[in-house]
């Protein structure tokens, strides 16, 4: 069994030890040995009388005790700087998450210029009719006509007219022999 702890050694001159700790007591001669020497400091200490303070002591212990307690947190004590106090760093907080949140939410853009410089990319203005088409038709992708006319995809009263009207010699006769080759896939 483990030697009495300090604990249980106090316990132990107050008589109000553990049954099994006092058996283990009563066998060990090293907790004999620190019973008795805790015993003897004790009984050294009952013989020394504390002086009393003296009476200004009391009078001014109430004021000491105020004082410190008012200046606690104060610059200079030593415990808190002012600026640390929750009045100042409520806001300085807000203020880091709200710049930051920013600095997430808004992407980084590089200058106009840089972007089609590294990036070797043509600026829509110098684009060709079909380039244009092209990039649209990538972006779009497959959409067919009843998805267009749910989004809201539709198309102006004569704007099929005007388009044809626009049409060069050649694309003219492309358009005339697939309607053509349409008109006789519907024939049959």
């Amino acid at each position: 069994m483990t030697h009495l702890t300090s604990d249980e050694l106090i316990d132990a001159m107050e008589d109000a030890v553990a049954p099994e700790r006092q058996a283990h007591l009563a066998t060990c001669d090293v907790c004999r040995r620190e019973l008795a020497g805790l015993s003897a400091v004790l009984g050294e200490a009952k013989q020394v009388s504390a002086p009393e303070p003296s009476p200004l002591f009391w009078q001014h212990f109430s004021e000491r005790v105020r004082t410190a307690v008012d200046n606690e947190g104060l610059p200079g004590t030593g415990l808190m700087p002012a600026w640390w106090r929750w009045q100042v760093l409520l806001p300085v907080g807000a203020l880091a998450m709200l710049l930051l949140a920013l600095m997430i939410a808004v992407p980084k853009q590089a200058p106009p210029d840089k972007v089609w410089t590294e990036l070797k990319l043509t600026p829509i203005e110098e684009l060709t009719g079909d380039e244009n088409w092209m990039i649209v038709a990538n972006l779009v992708g497959a959409l067919d006509w009843d998805t267009a006319s749910e989004a809201g995809v539709t198309l102006k009263p004569g704007a099929a007219d005007q388009a044809v009207l626009h049409l060069t010699a050649e694309e003219q006769q492309e358009l005339t022999r697939l309607l053509k080759a349409e008109l006789m896939r519907a024939k049959s």
